[in-house]
């Protein structure tokens, strides 16, 4: 459908989430998938079972996307294996909750470095790559707490307008070498991550049953549900494609309505 077939494709964030959905997903485009996570046990467990869903064994590594030799030793792994790469997707990133007032610098420095530093760093050394061959495909994962802030997520909410601040800015500068760059934006979507979330939220709003925040979440949002990984990646699977070649810098909503 995308016409992605034999693209090479790298994507961040690959072992759990809105990441590993994308893999499988992208997987069945029949690109040439490499796979980079920090959690080395749960990135193999994707790339077993894309293996077994595909035929197909996808490359996997793992770094620490914060920390800049590690994200150049990994991107330069995969130029020496491909003649060029193709497709970037970042889905690596984190979350804490606290209030403003509460957050500690740990907590603060541990948001910024994954969500927003880790995003600059995967394109400042794929991107080189990509205007050597005239041509890429990036998509970055912002959020909805990029385009609204919110409580209890004033650190998180900053990383992500970061994320929407690169996207344009590099999205600018690398348009006369025919690389797109463009970010989703995710609402509420039932992953690990927000499994977390709620019991945060309800400890720190002392509410007795984190169930009753996914309730609330669902409250807010207008088609009636929560977002699942694989409604996200289909909208990256359209940025990464030729059917999105004249968009660049667009920070593309997925929230069922909620933003």
């Amino acid at each position: 459908m995308y016409n992605l077939d034999g693209k090479v494709t790298m994507i961040t964030g690959a072992a759990s989430g809105i990441g590993k959905e994308t893999a499988k997903a992208f997987a069945r485009e029949n690109v040439k998938l490499v796979l980079l996570d920090k959690n080395g046990e749960l990135l193999h467990q994707t790339t077993k079972e894309i293996a077994e869903s595909t035929g197909q064994t996808p490359d996997c590594i793992t770094f620490d996307i914060t920390k800049e030799a590690e994200v150049k030793a990994a991107v330069d792994q995969v130029a020496a294996q491909y003649p060029q790469i193709d497709i970037l997707v970042n889905c690596a990133g984190v979350s804490t909750m606290q209030w403003s007032w509460e957050l500690t610098e740990e907590e603060w420095d541990f948001n910024m470095d994954v969500n927003a530093k880790g995003c600059w760093l995967i394109c400042k050394y794929v991107v080189p790559h990509m205007i050597r061959e005239r041509h890429g495909r990036i998509v970055l994962t912002a959020s909805m707490g990029g385009k609204q802030g919110a409580p209890l997520l004033a650190h998180y909410c900053a990383s992500k307008f970061a994320v929407i601040g690169l996207t344009e800015s590099i999205a600018k500068e690398v348009a006369p070498y025919n690389i797109t760059v463009n970010a989703v934006c995710p609402g509420y979507v039932k992953t690990p991550m927000q499994d977390r979330e709620v019991v945060w939220e309800a400890k720190l709003r002392g509410i007795d049953d984190p169930e009753k925040v996914r309730e609330e979440y669902i409250t807010l949002t207008p088609l009636g549900r929560l977002s699942v990984p694989e409604d996200i990646a289909k909208g990256i699977l359209f940025l990464a494609s030729d059917q999105a070649d004249f968009m660049t810098g667009e920070t593309v909503k997925i929230s069922g309505g909620q933003l």
